[in-house]
């Protein structure tokens, strides 16, 4: 479910993303696209390690300090 919804709006979205990079009379801006889409691979790279940070405890682990 998560990987068909997912896919379904990504594919949405990088279409607007084209189509808001292609001039009236077709020429797309490849430059820009892939711009774009990188910043939002960058975005999505900084927010995780926050996002899904690890709870270390070291009492579950049984280390002894």
């Amino acid at each position: 479910m998560t990987n068909g919804l997912g896919a379904m709006i990504g594919g949405y979205c990088s279409g607007l993303v084209v189509d808001y990079f292609t001039s009236a009379d077709g020429m797309r801006d490849w430059h820009s696209i892939w711009f774009s889409f990188a910043g939002y691979a960058l975005l999505l790279g900084l927010i995780f390690p926050f996002a899904f940070k690890y709870k270390y405890s070291s009492e579950k682990s049984g280390v002894v300090h």
